[in-house]
């Protein structure tokens, strides 16, 4: 077994997504720990009583986002041996060598997650944490910089803006632990993306379309990256047509479906799911945007007398 590196990850659910994800860790010869427990200790109820809600997704899901770094800062207390680590989400399935990769590409970096550098001029200031290395005192850091950002006036406005910029452009989404992440990752100087291409290699920011780290570096088949397999392993093709060997693919939201076809090397299959998929994704989307430009129209009036707040906010625990 590779020991490089251990790979985590924090999910309760017993379900299809996390069978898939353990199978492909076992085939790729990593060290895969599953973190089961729901309960986060005083630091997460002390955060939950400070969070501001500032996202079209539901509070419940956002807390639960932030809570899996509760929940590792409590098993790296109990385990003091473990001084770095992947995370990962439960929908990435990982291949032969990722470990040994990310070991050698974030060097002495005490953090790594996966960025898309904006190429349009909106920034919406994300990191995602779903194939990210961790040093166990930046994880640490991490954890108590999101109690201080949620619990000071000057961390709630930095946010508050932020939710504001999403709002305005119709954009579903807002504060996230992406926005932490990213805020931290900044100040901290461990702002080097993970998913960036690196000896030929690279870690997928997310399966639903050519971007990556830059905007459109894959080619795309259907709704999806074009996947080939080269020599029996999983490789993405850039608009030159170069093969890159791809260590993790992230299968976010409905494309979860597709993770046994990508398992087991289906890869037209892959392309014609992903295509039904994002096309109704896109018309979802499409509606929140509709939807948000007419509850600004009409909010209009009345905004130079409101108080700064997002929407969202009247929901908040």
């Amino acid at each position: 077994m590779n020991n490089t590196l251990a790979f985590i990850v924090v999910e309760d659910r017993q379900n299809d997504t996390l069978r898939l994800c353990r199978e492909a860790a076992l085939r790729a010869d990593e060290h895969l720990l599953v973190l089961g427990e729901t309960e986060a200790g005083y630091a997460y109820k002390r955060f939950c009583q400070a969070y501001v809600h500032l996202s079209s997704n539901t509070p419940e899901f956002e807390k639960i986002c932030f809570r899996r770094y509760f929940i590792l800062a409590g098993h790296l207390a109990a385990h003091p041996e473990c001084r770095d680590f992947v995370l990962i989400d439960s929908d990435v399935l990982l291949f032969r060598g990722a470990g040994a990769h990310i070991a050698k590409l974030v060097g002495g970096a005490g953090f790594s997650g996966s960025f898309i550098r904006p190429a349009t001029g909106w920034n919406p200031c994300q990191i995602s944490p779903h194939v990210s290395y961790w040093k166990a005192t930046a994880l640490h850091d991490f954890v108590a910089c999101l109690i201080e950002t949620y619990t000071t006036p000057m961390g709630l406005q930095q946010l508050r803006d932020i939710a504001e910029r999403f709002a305005a452009r119709g954009v579903r989404g807002g504060v996230s632990d992406m926005t932490l992440l990213y805020l931290w990752a900044q100040a901290t100087g461990n702002a080097a993306p993970i998913n960036r291409v690196f000896e030929g290699q690279v870690i997928d920011h997310n399966i639903n379309g050519g971007t990556n780290h830059l905007a459109q570096e894959f080619r795309v088949r259907g709704g999806a990256k074009r996947l080939v397999f080269v020599d029996g392993r999983p490789c993405l093709e850039t608009p030159a047509g170069d093969a890159v060997r791809v260590l993790a693919l992230h299968f976010q939201g409905s494309a979860k479906r597709v993770m046994r076809l990508a398992l087991h090397g289906r890869v037209r299959s892959v392309a014609a799911l992903t295509w039904a998929l994002q096309m109704a994704r896109r018309a979802k989307n499409a509606a929140f945007g509709l939807a948000m430009r007419v509850r600004r129209a009409a909010d209009a009036p009345s905004f130079a007398a409101a108080p700064a707040e997002f929407p969202a906010d009247r929901n908040a625990p």
